[in-house]
């Protein structure tokens, strides 16, 4: 039979997200020699290797990106399928805010997988900061929300929430080649403005440790972030998943602070809210996993 598993394809895309086999074990609840197993199999089918191995995980050969994209598209339509089948289909108007930071590189191609699979849901996206959505929420101004928090390791949200997670990564000091190769001792920052709080968790671990700095330019978005640091104008702070090309993370030997950890959640339910809402909610927090 021509074709792959299902269960592979899902596993795969789990496995591609959390960068490890170990990490994606307990995503999947599974133990991590069946989602070795599951991976080997896949491969085999394939034909091809489709991930390369390190002592820090394992990244997508050239052949395991065309195929994740694919992978993405068939474990959202299958999962479609069988909400419709189940009559738990999503439609209507839906209302959301999302924070920049949130895998900026590829949230643009999970709402489109989101259109194509729930044709009948009318999707109405906007970005704002994450300590606007919940006040948006509470106003009814949108329905849902995905919002970041940033905490220590230790940290966990509260227990009506934490099935709402989505993702956690870690947050990194970046800059352009040319610029890390000869940092400044005065460190120049290019942050987002001062009520960010990437901005705030920068600046405070800075001072805390008393790394000397200087802010040398202001962005008013994410995308213009990531502009101005790929442009080698300062050093900067972005999660795992908006690190964008041209950028490199600078590790211990700079000797600057750690940072914290970006949670990445939905907004939890509220009192009264639409049916639809708490559907959108479950089909969410399943397709913005992959």
């Amino acid at each position: 039979m021509r074709g792959f598993e299902f269960d592979q394809l899902r596993t795969f895309t789990v496995v591609a997200e959390a960068g490890s086999l170990s990490a994606a074990a307990p995503l999947l609840h599974l133990s991590q020699s069946t989602v070795s197993e599951q991976v080997r199999k896949l491969e085999e089918r394939a034909g091809v290797p489709l991930f390369a191995r390190s002592k820090r995980g394992v990244e997508p050969t050239p052949a395991g990106t065309r195929l994740l994209d694919h992978a993405r598209r068939l474990v959202a339509l299958n999962e479609a399928a069988f909400d419709e089948l189940r009559g738990q289909a999503i439609k209507g108007e839906l209302r959301v805010a999302i924070t920049e930071y949130f895998r900026t590189n590829e949230v643009a191609g999970m709402l489109a997988r989101l259109r194509e699979c729930y044709p009948q849901l009318s999707l109405h996206i906007c970005a704002m900061k994450s300590a606007d959505i919940g006040l948006a929420q509470a106003r009814g101004q949108i329905d849902l929300g995905v919002v970041m928090n940033l905490s220590s390791g230790a940290f966990r949200p509260a227990a009506d929430s934490e099935r709402w997670v989505l993702r956690r990564e870690p947050i990194h000091w970046v800059a352009a080649a040319p610029l890390a190769e000869r940092l400044p001792e005065r460190l120049p920052l290019v942050l987002l403005p001062d009520d960010c709080m990437m901005h705030q968790a920068a600046v405070q671990s800075l001072e805390k440790s008393s790394v000397p700095y200087e802010l040398v330019h202001s962005a008013s978005g994410v995308a213009g972030l990531q502009s101005m640091l790929s442009a080698g104008l300062g050093v900067g702070c972005l999660s795992a998943s908006a690190v964008s090309e041209g950028l490199v993370k600078l590790g211990a030997k700079y000797q600057l602070p750690a940072l914290p950890e970006a949670v990445f959640s939905l907004t939890p339910p509220h009192p009264g809210e639409r049916e639809t809402v708490a559907r959108a909610r479950e089909v969410l927090a399943r397709q913005l996993l992959v």
